[in-house]
């Protein structure tokens, strides 16, 4: 691995020498021009670095600036964004300002010093990079928790994702050529629960008719196709919401709950604006945390075969499926087939900077989780930022009073789900 620092205190520069040169060339720099240089050289040979160290606080410039410029680098030579170098912002600042304007400029994470070994081992083991960290020198004492034990086996084919549901599958064939009234209706009737269901849901008082449904023709008649496949895709998304430990259940509960909500009020929002949006916003707010379900559903097995060795620390588990879902989302969807636009939300959902420029349909669901985490959830985003400042809300023009609408109009339809 090539790797670069970028600090000018001469003794952390030495502890993350020592960590990074037992993977490869490493070289250090004490200020950010002389950096920059070596980041354009790299790119002109063709050898690019992959992990980039980089202090806030440099003698010649801000790190920022010097973040900006390296990643608009990568940019003029097209890399793509899963081979831009993974850069970790260092500093004795803890202000959320500056953490928001390292995010928002580009950067992978942010270490605060002072900092140890097992400290930052810990930051790279979280990157990705991290397959580099898991069997390196000096960093293989133990895997740390669960999570990196179900990675570590995922990257070595030990472990297989769990497959999309058949009739998703087959729903989500069909709407890539065209939603059909009667193919719908002869697939739904091939799964009876489903039929039973899709039924139930348009006898609901939220469509308010006098006359009840007992077909499906009438059923997906009175809902619409669009509306129809929404309904069956959570139906069938609610089978990964579910855990063989029982000392997870309220937690996949949680996590179905926030996603389900998460869904409706992304489709609501989409309407609300009247934004015309190519792939379906309903089905992104449903699976942008899937990344969360399946490594927690895979902890869970896996901790039921004592393949774990002992207790599991639930609190560091779930910190460290937080801290990996976006990018094992991603692959869940890439090997669903999803289309990369899908992927993208599980990617940057909750990190709307790292994504230029910014999708519609990302500033949607990007809101819409905030949201829901601040209304529904009752647990506000780490970072502290309420949905109606976040940059998602600024970019599609939300007001004080779009927002109590569309909370009147999300509780409606979620009434539909009982």
């Amino acid at each position: 691995m090539k790797s670069l620092i970028i600090d000018s205190d001469p003794a952390d520069c030495k502890l993350l020498q020592e960590i990074l040169e037992g993977l490869g060339e490493c070289r250090t720099f004490n200020s950010g021009n002389a950096a920059i240089t070596a980041v354009k050289e790299a790119l002109e040979a063709g050898a690019p670095f992959e992990l980039i160290t980089l202090e806030v606080v440099l003698s010649d410039m801000d790190g920022t600036e010097a973040l900006f410029e390296i990643r608009d680098m990568e940019e003029e030579w097209g890399i793509g964004e899963e081979e831009t170098a993974v850069i970790m912002m260092v500093t004795a600042i803890a202000e959320r300002d500056a953490i928001t304007t390292a995010f928002s400029a580009g950067c992978d994470d942010y270490v605060v010093k002072p900092f140890d070994n097992k400290g930052i081992i810990k930051r790279f083991r979280k990157s990705r990079l991290r397959d580099r960290f898991l069997s390196a020198k000096g960093t293989d004492t133990e895997i740390e928790n669960p999570i990196d034990l179900v990675i570590d086996r995922f990257n070595k084919g030990k472990i297989d994702i769990p497959p999309l549901p058949g009739l998703s599958i087959q729903l989500n064939e069909m709407a890539k050529k065209g939603l059909d009234f009667k193919e719908i209706s002869m697939l739904l009737k091939q799964d009876m629960a489903i039929t039973s269901k899709i039924i139930s849901m348009s006898n609901a008082s939220y469509y308010g008719a006098a006359i009840k449904t007992k077909t499906v023709e009438q059923a997906i008649s009175r809902l619409g196709l669009v509306v129809t496949k929404q309904y069956v895709e959570s139906l069938c998304n609610r089978a990964f919401f579910v855990t063989i430990s029982k000392k997870y259940t309220k937690a996949t509960e949680e996590l179905w709950k926030h996603s389900l909500h998460c869904a409706v009020t992304s489709e609501v929002v989409a309407k609300f604006l009247k934004l015309d949006l190519k792939e379906d916003v309903f089905t992104m707010g449903l699976m942008h945390d899937i990344g969360k379900m399946v490594l927690l559903q895979i902890s869970a097995e896996l901790e039921s075969k004592g393949k774990f060795g002992g207790k599991v620390d639930q609190s560091e588990l779930f910190e460290s499926i937080d801290a990996h879902h976006n990018t094992f989302g991603a692959r869940v969807l890439r090997k669903w087939d999803f289309v990369e636009a899908y992927v993208q939300i599980a990617l940057y959902h909750d990190e709307l900077g790292k994504q230029r420029p910014i999708s519609k349909d990302l500033q949607v669901v990007h809101f819409a989780n905030l949201f829901v985490k601040e209304m529904v959830d009752e647990h506000p985003d780490s970072t502290g930022i309420k949905a109606e400042d976040a940059e998602s809300a600024q970019l599609l023009g939300m007001t004080p009073d779009m927002l109590d609408k569309i909370r009147e109009e999300v509780d409606r339809q979620m009434s539909v789900y009982g």
